[in-house]
């Protein structure tokens, strides 16, 4: 059984207000370039903010971190939000959103955030990360397999994925001998939720 995972902590007010920020300039971007099915602020803090937040008690001081498929910028700006102390770097192929992260860097002076505009390949230039993380990114055997090159001894894989069935199918094809993991069960009231998290043996 996948172990709970506790609520992540409230946000300081400068936080709420620099997330408030985010989702206005999403909703706002979004009115021209479609970066997400979403009509309201309320559906944002649900359904992404909220999706999101138990990644930021997974996340060790002064970790060096990678999104991948950052999108819309989650977890990615929530994680610069909340994670000062943090380098994060956020991962996305498509130009329009990768302009609208940084406009959102720019807008909420996140000095710890920066935007790769390419699409990852097992041939990658990037560096070598503490934490990957992604949500609704890929298969979690693709993802290990596109970050090789990323990936050290004690780099950890932070994983937002759905029902805990479909992660243990994904599960299968990783090699046991090289990895572990745990899933960690959300708390959502609208549908599964887990975190996976992967580790070297």
């Amino acid at each position: 059984m996948p172990k709970s995972c506790a609520q992540a902590k409230p946000l300081t007010n400068n936080q709420l207000k620099k997330v408030n920020t985010f989702i206005e300039l999403a909703l706002e971007f979004n009115k021209t370039h479609n970066i997400f099915v979403r009509t309201s602020k309320e559906e944002v803090m649900q359904k992404d903010i909220n999706d999101c937040s138990p990644i930021i008690n997974l996340i060790k001081p002064n970790n060096n971190i990678a999104d991948l498929g950052s999108g819309g910028g989650f977890p990615g700006i929530l994680l610069s939000i909340t994670k000062p102390d943090n380098k994060i770097t956020l991962i996305e192929s498509n130009n329009k959103k990768c302009y609208f992260l940084r406009t959102v860097i720019d807008r909420l002076e996140l000095k710890n955030a920066e935007v790769i505009n390419q699409t990852i390949t097992k041939n990658n230039n990037l560096e070598r990360f503490d934490v990957i993380t992604a949500r609704a990114f890929a298969s979690i055997e693709k993802i290990i397999s596109l970050t090789q090159k990323n990936n050290k001894k004690e780099t950890e894989y932070i994983l937002l994925k759905g029902k805990e069935q479909k992660i243990k199918e994904e599960l299968k094809l990783l090699d046991q001998k090289k990895y572990r993991y745990e899933i960690i069960k959300l708390d959502n009231e609208n549908h599964e939720r887990n975190i996976v998290v992967i580790k070297n043996e």
